[in-house]
């Protein structure tokens, strides 16, 4: 079978585990960050794009290169990992520059590689799985940015497997608290701009933190499972029973 991983944010975290069990599996990984691997191996094809530049990513992804990639393909994976937490600050004291790259990394770029990916087969069987967050779900303050671009990846999984296309499959994943530079963002974050930064210094004193590999094998084992697809909001935690 002619298979293709396309994972946003590959370099690091959740993203780089990813990439680095699927090619333990033989398969070919297409990862997008702004920073590639030392030495990458020969079934990762590394794209160096900076996920908040929308216009850097539609010219990506209405390349002869990109659009060639994903020819002859059985199956194509989308996962959208790349996420960015910051602002952590209450509303009236976000910065502007960083609600505007939050949006476009969390929301904007998801949504043009999904539709890129379908538009582009259908002959494939393509499994999407947007990495969402509790912060979508359940409300956080300071996180009005962080959750809200959340929410709208959770809603539009929801929208896209209402369209009922017959080679989709896609849900929306929360992976838990994982210990990444994500958190370590949080961790440093101002705590009279950003009300539980000691919640999450806790969880990583009181050794609470998920690890990227184990999470990553989690949410590739919800991908790869016959039923994916039939509930749209997920998470990791599901498989603690959690």
């Amino acid at each position: 079978m002619q298979c293709c991983v396309i994972i946003t944010g590959h370099s690091r975290g959740i993203g780089r585990a990813l990439t680095e069990y699927y090619l333990t599996k033989e398969v070919k990984v297409v990862g997008l960050s702004r920073h590639g691997w030392d030495n990458p191996p020969e079934k990762l094809l590394e794209y160096s794009i900076d996920l908040s530049d929308a216009d850097a990513m539609a010219t990506l992804i209405r390349s002869a290169s990109w659009q060639s990639g994903l020819e002859n393909k059985n199956e194509i994976i989308l996962i959208n990992n790349a996420g960015m937490v910051e602002p952590n600050s209450i509303i009236g004291q976000q910065d502007c520059d960083a609600i505007i790259k939050a949006v476009t990394v969390n929301i904007t770029a998801p949504l043009l590689l999904t539709n890129a990916v379908i538009a582009a087969t259908s002959k494939a069987e393509i499994r999407i799985a947007h990495i969402s967050s509790g912060a979508g779900r359940h409300p956080v303050a300071g996180w009005s940015v962080y959750g809200a671009t959340k929410a709208a990846l959770d809603q539009h999984a929801a929208v896209v497997a209402a369209e009922q296309h017959s080679h989709v499959r896609i849900a929306s994943i929360a992976p838990g608290v994982v210990d990444t530079n994500m958190q370590q963002n949080i961790r440093s974050a101002d705590a009279e701009k950003f009300p539980l930064v000691l919640n999450f210094i806790g969880l990583k004193d009181k050794n609470q933190l998920q690890s990227a590999e184990d999470t990553a094998k989690k949410i590739a084992d919800m991908i790869a499972a016959d039923d994916y697809g039939r509930q749209i909001l997920r998470d990791v935690r599901e498989q603690n029973g959690v």
